[in-house]
């Protein structure tokens, strides 16, 4: 009976063995093949398959406010040597750059307005759909802002201050780590990234 015991202790802690192991490659083998992904500084809950909205060359929208008449062109722009400096970090899952006709007027804050408004002290930074922008007077229009999150850091010394975030996706369009159930997905399984 103590060698049976034995045995199967031996089985199971084998198989244990060999389960960490798997999971462990499968880890390592995610992260290699996403790795140029890593260029792009971003929230853990960004935004997932979207592309990011430019309307008049300077400003940050979802266009659900745009008339489609006052369109006079759309760019798509996925290749970053095309993309404007102070855009590059948005250009994940691409860039669409909408002009309008000239005598449309969008209303518009930039991000160091809305921080100002939020009467934030101290460093700041500042997101868009999760994703940090570098220039913090870049524009966005009013009618975009679905919501922000004011981000404290106080736990990491070394960065002190806090992130703005502002989404113009709504939370069943985001895709972050929070995402709401899929009508494909199936009942009692998990998905794991």
């Amino acid at each position: 009976m103590k060698k049976l015991i034995t045995v199967l202790i031996a089985v199971f802690s084998i198989s244990i063995a060999m389960a960490q192991s798997d999971s462990v490659h499968a880890v390592k083998s995610f992260y290699a093949d996403n790795a140029p992904d890593s260029i792009y500084h971003h929230l853990p809950d960004a935004k997932e398959n979207t592309p990011t909205y430019i309307v008049n060359n300077n400003i940050i929208s979802n266009l659900n406010s745009i008339d489609p008449n006052t369109i006079t062109g759309i760019e798509v722009l996925k290749d970053n040597a095309r993309i404007p400096d102070n855009f590059k970090n948005l250009n994940k899952y691409g860039l669409v750059k909408v002009n309008l006709k000239a005598d449309i007027k969008i209303e518009t804050k930039s991000f160091k307005a809305i921080g100002q408004w939020l009467n934030m002290k101290g460093p700041v930074k500042y997101a868009v759909d999760g994703f940090f922008i570098d220039d913090e007077n870049i524009l966005i229009a009013t009618d975009s802002i679905l919501g922000i999150d004011v981000i404290s850091n106080k736990f990491n010394k070394a960065e002190a201050g806090a992130t703005i975030n502002v989404w113009t996706l709504s939370p069943a369009n985001r895709k972050g780590l929070l995402q709401v159930k899929r009508p494909t997905d199936k009942p009692g399984v998990i998905y794991i990234r």
